[in-house]
């Protein structure tokens, strides 16, 4: 407990006052000096009983917008006080920040208002892994005559408890890949097969990594650093249906519940998934590289709602596609028709042809592209009912194999053998599974 100034305005002139009484020895001097200890000392425990009451009455909420994070990465804290203070009191609180943590913005602290509720909210960044455990909050209780700070660590002003993931696995991915895993030249917590470096022994490194070659020439511990794998993230591309075509909810529930599944199982085997949402050739949304499966969840939940299925457009074809008909309607043309469609057919061959030499490229074409070309992947699952025009999903199937990536088309099951059959020429693919 600290005096403020007050409290030292009354100790000087009490001071004074005591030096008075022994100059004059006037017994009106030292009834004034002791009248003037006995209110600081008065004060002092009308402080101390106020401030017992203030943490007595303290109540404390803290929440983190992500429980498990990566190491270097924010997130936001809020932390909410309740208290009972009395008039003239006024009551600061600030978070007590875990080890090896850095805040933004650094000491964030908030006075207590009037109705005994104050509310912080910073970033917390960890610059290092494990669990995080916040030991506890700092009060601060001042009046015009004292000033006392406690720091309160009891359970009730501890926790959430945090966990930081090392950097290294969420590491985006480098060029070298071998036998379907991706090895980059990183250290990481997954041992390849490359050679990185060798660097002096540092407590905690795993001995089984021990030069003993260059420990046994130096006579110092030096230890192998190799590079690490990593296999790649799945992209999942959900095709929401036209928003005039009639949809159950069943159907479309399943769909959605599956999609679900798989970015779970996606974050939690590989740290992150990317989402393509589209509905035909409207792209709505864009995930990449997510590691917060809250956001993709309430991203699919918001784009299912009919307001974001939108119309899909008319059918068009791809420039392979059309060479292949015109040099089709070219072969049949050659071929003397009885029924005089020769004229007709080679009427369509000069519109498909005119249509060639027009370097126009359709915008979903450029976007799919530019996204599997920036993206590192080596499955792309695609979530569809499949209802009305496919020329969107040729258009995927084919960016998809001149890729190499595998595609894994799902839909829900009860179609019939028909559509069934008109998918599976869509896509190039003798394999269609069905989501029961």
């Amino acid at each position: 407990m600290k005096p403020g100034r007050c409290t030292q305005g009354i100790w000087v002139m009490a001071g004074l006052l005591g030096a008075a009484a022994i100059v004059f020895n006037d017994t009106s001097f030292f009834l004034a000096t002791f009248s003037l200890v006995l209110l600081s000392v008065t004060l002092a425990m009308r402080f101390r009983v106020r401030m017992h009451r203030i943490i007595t009455s303290l109540q404390v909420r803290r929440s983190a917008d992500d429980e498990v994070l990566q190491e270097g990465h924010p997130t936001t804290i809020t932390t909410r006080f309740s208290c009972s203070p009395d008039a003239g009191i006024v009551v600061s609180v600030q978070d007590v920040l875990p080890p090896a943590t850095i805040s933004d913005p650094t000491n964030a602290t908030a006075v207590v208002s009037a109705d005994g509720n104050a509310i912080i909210r910073y970033s917390l960044i960890p610059v290092g892994k494990g669990s995080i455990v916040f030991p506890g909050i700092l009060l601060t209780v001042s009046d015009p005559f004292f000033t006392s700070s406690l720091v309160m660590g009891s359970d009730p002003f501890r926790g959430p408890e945090l966990e930081a993931h090392p950097n290294t696995a969420f590491e985006k991915s480098s060029i070298l890949e071998h036998t379907g895993i991706l090895e980059k030249d990183t250290i990481g917590i997954y041992r390849g097969s490359g050679f990185r470096s060798i660097r002096e022994y540092i407590h905690g490194d795993d001995v089984r990594s021990i030069d003993w070659k260059m420990t046994a020439k130096y006579d110092r511990v030096f230890i192998r650093e190799y590079t690490t794998v990593e296999k790649y993230s799945p992209l999942i591309v959900i095709d929401l249906p036209d928003r005039s075509f009639p949809v159950s909810d069943d159907q479309l529930a399943k769909l959605i519940n599956s999609s679900t599944g798989e970015m779970v199982a996606a974050i939690r085997d590989y740290g992150t998934v990317s989402l393509f949402l589209i509905s035909g050739v409207n792209v709505i949304d864009i995930l990449l590289e997510e590691t917060n499966l809250k956001r993709c969840l309430a991203l699919i939940r918001a784009s299912a709602h009919p307001h974001y299925r939108l119309h899909h457009a008319y059918r068009w074809k791809d420039r392979a596609s059309r060479r292949r008909f015109v040099m089709k309607i070219r072969a049949a043309g050659s071929i003397p028709q009885k029924d005089g469609s020769s004229r007709f057919l080679g009427k369509i061959a000069q519109i498909y042809r005119q249509s060639l030499a027009n370097p126009y490229i359709p915008v979903f074409s450029k976007q799919m592209r530019h996204l599997i070309y920036s993206l590192q992947t080596e499955e792309l699952v695609l979530y569809s009912l499949f209802e009305g025009d496919l020329s969107h999903i040729r258009e995927i199937a084919r960016q998809a194999q001149m890729q190499r990536i595998r595609l894994i088309p799902r839909t829900v099951a009860g179609q019939d053998a028909i559509k069934i059959h008109s998918i599976k020429q869509a896509l190039g693919m003798d394999t269609l599974e069905m989501i029961p």
